[in-house]
């Protein structure tokens, strides 16, 4: 008799308890849109300047939609003649603004940058951490709309190894797939016809519906779809995809488009990446800035125990930490709607490594489990290619986070891994 498959090593993600996150990415909520997006980008006169994934009206919730916004308030920051410039924040927008800041200065246009970072990390929500010989990505994962990032033509010049990950051919295991898995209809004719429904009763919705309206008053009369067919699109497209109530986000808005338009990850993380952004640059680590303050003359930032001065700074956390610094004078009226309309979701993440292969093959590497309650839903990237060791990589949204992400990371690890143990029947 084959001994039991053994888990030999994990990592487990807390973006929700984490107090520099307190969530994976941003979204829109419900009578919000994507001009409070640019809205909370706008320069609030002429020495501040917020960015990061969430201002960014089409690559909202990307590494490289951060990216370029850093790289555009750095733009901002010595087209309005700053010359001492502070960036709060060292994930992928505060990167890409300090390194497109410190090229204006080694060009010889004397702009000098230091980036205050409250962890003692840089890379914000990209995290690679080493794990039984290899590194995995605990945030971000994904090279997204592979053929128009900037990041991906970074990678391809570091000459990084990158996989094509197909979420558009998931192999669905678990309850009625027969056991050993079966194909999801995701890309086939059917699926199409109700991603394209679906957006129309979200396109014709009420502005400050929430996408739960639209989806309650759709089940009692489906039409061509089931009831079932519904939910679990709902569940695996935009609960997967987002971490956050449906009650909550906007109906019109709060399904954005973007997620595997070609995604390839990063064998070896991205680690890589930022390691390369940040080489040479002025980063004061453990530093969490708590007040900004604005004069005519300058901007002071304030922390536990120390300050700075600088003539501009552009403000690159995430969301939910942007709320809890104190500016001074307070953000504009219309900077604080748009953060007021503004959220971030919850989608946690794991590493699993075996002693040996237990789940089906499958051409695109990629799994969904369902949970046992609505909206409960799992998405598994098979990360062997890496390195050779059975590696799963899952992803976790919904209520079922509320039981599974009790405890201890080694208690984590166990009920996720027998979650997927279970639906490929091992």
């Amino acid at each position: 008799m084959d001994s039991p498959v053994r888990l030999t090593a994990s990592l487990v993600s807390r973006w929700g308890d984490d107090p520099w996150a307190r969530g994976s990415w941003s979204l829109i909520g419900r009578g919000g849109s994507p001009g409070d997006r640019v809205a909370l980008t706008a320069p609030v006169g002429g020495r501040l300047r917020i960015a990061g994934e969430a201002t960014h009206p089409t690559r909202a919730g990307m590494t490289h939609g951060a990216y370029e916004q850093g790289v555009a308030a750095a733009a901002w920051a010595v087209e309005a003649g700053h010359r001492r410039v502070a960036v709060v924040g060292a994930g992928m927008a505060g990167l890409g603004a300090a390194r497109a800041l410190a090229g204006r200065d080694s060009a010889g246009e004397g702009c000098s940058v230091e980036v205050w970072e409250a962890r003692e990390r840089v890379g914000g929500r990209t995290y690679g951490v080493d794990l039984d010989g290899f590194t995995f990505d605990l945030g971000a994962n994904w090279l997204q709309q592979y053929d128009d990032n900037v990041l991906a033509r970074l990678a391809e010049e570091l000459g990084l190894t990158v996989v094509a990950t197909d979420f558009g051919d998931p192999l669905v295991l678990g309850a009625g797939s027969g056991g050993g898995g079966g194909r999801a209809a995701a890309g086939g004719v059917r699926e199409m016809g109700l991603e394209r429904e679906l957006r129309a009763r979200l396109d014709r919705a009420e502005p400050r519906a929430a996408i739960a309206d639209v989806i309650e008053a759709w089940l009692p009369e489906p039409g061509e779809f089931t009831a079932e067919e519904i939910r679990r699109y709902v569940d695996a497209e935009i609960v997967m995809d987002s971490g956050a109530p449906l009650s909550w986000l906007s109906a019109r808005y709060g399904f954005e488009p973007g997620v595997g338009e070609g995604d390839r990850w990063i064998a070896g993380s991205y680690r890589l990446i930022v390691e390369h952004l940040a080489s040479g640059l002025d980063v004061r680590l453990g530093r969490p800035v708590r007040r900004i303050t604005v004069r005519d003359d300058g901007v002071t930032l304030a922390g536990d125990g120390f300050s700075a001065t600088a003539d501009a700074v552009i403000v690159t956390v995430p969301l939910p930490v942007l709320r809890e610094i104190d500016f001074e004078p307070a953000l504009p009226p219309a900077h604080a709607a748009a953060l007021g309309r503004l959220g971030a979701g919850r989608v946690e993440k794991v590493v699993l490594r075996f002693d040996r292969r237990f789940w089906p093959a499958h051409p695109a590497g990629y799994y969904r489990v369902a949970g046992p309650e609505a909206n409960c839903v799992s998405e598994w990237l098979d990360a062997t290619e890496a390195d050779g060791v059975p590696t799963l990589v899952g992803l976790f949204a919904g209520p079922w986070l509320e039981t599974l992400w009790a405890g201890t990371d080694e208690e984590v690890a166990a009920r996720t891994a027998a979650v997927f143990r279970e639906a490929a029947g091992a």
